[in-house]
């Protein structure tokens, strides 16, 4: 069984399946072809229309799936290449009437960036457990939470249901970010958490694409969760020895 994950975990057909996935939903949704003067901000200016934006976003989106399945093979290339699409998505984001993205975008470029550094501490084959993090695990969640429900106070101006989903959601994605920092394997399952929250807002909105896309990231992080464990113990052993 775990000569299957691992042979999945490093298979780059698995990752141009969840190129293709996006790819698929981005056509039959009518997005892919779509440009920047069907931007709300841009529908004034004729130039827009130059602007490819649906084939930008789904670039932006298959790096975030490479970016995602090379963290996921521990290759630290994976954590370069989601620092630098933290600003193409953020921009998306934004231009897609997301607010907010102009206050959680440049955090979540700061710890994707903080990761970079980390990984290069820990080197290559150090994964490192949330056990030895104990004492900094229920600080980092707490922060985790502040930081998310402040970021989305200032940009929705009020609690209604939106504001706490938002936060929520904000929240759990910021806890495995935070955890990826300092390179612990813990940070699958949080991954698994949220990607199956994101599903259940997907299925309840009918948003078959995000269906796709979500169930390929909860089976990407049950893979990837042995793999940094089995990584760990066995640079363990090899150090006793």
């Amino acid at each position: 069984m775990f000569h299957i994950l691992k042979r999945l975990n490093q298979s780059w057909l698995f990752d141009a399946l969840g190129v293709v996935i996006v790819l698929i939903a981005a056509y039959f949704s009518g997005y892919l072809f779509s440009n920047l003067q069907q931007v709300p901000l841009f529908r004034l200016h004729a130039w827009a229309r130059y602007i490819p934006f649906g084939m930008i976003s789904v670039i932006s989106s298959s790096f975030s799936i490479l970016s995602t399945r090379l963290t996921a093979r521990l290759n630290k290339f994976g954590n370069i290449l989601g620092t630098f699409n933290t600003v193409l998505s953020g921009i998306i984001d934004f231009l897609l009437g997301n607010n907010g993205a102009i206050l959680t975008y440049p955090v979540s470029f700061i710890i994707n960036a903080a990761a970079v550094r980390g990984w290069h501490y820990y080197g290559d084959n150090q994964v490192n457990r949330v056990k030895d993090f104990k004492k900094w695990l229920p600080l980092i969640i707490l922060m985790a939470i502040l930081l998310s429900v402040t970021l989305n106070y200032l940009a929705f101006q009020n609690t209604g249901p939106l504001f706490w989903l938002a936060s929520a959601v904000f929240s759990l994605s910021l806890i495995p970010n935070l955890l990826n920092v300092f390179k612990i394997e813990d940070q699958w399952l949080f991954w698994i958490v949220y990607n199956f929250v994101q599903l259940a807002k997907a299925v309840t909105q009918g948003n078959f694409a995000n269906v796709g896309k979500y169930l390929y990231y909860i089976v990407n992080s049950a893979v990837a969760y042995p793999i940094w464990r089995a990584k760990r113990r066995f640079v363990k052993k090899t150090i006793s020895r």
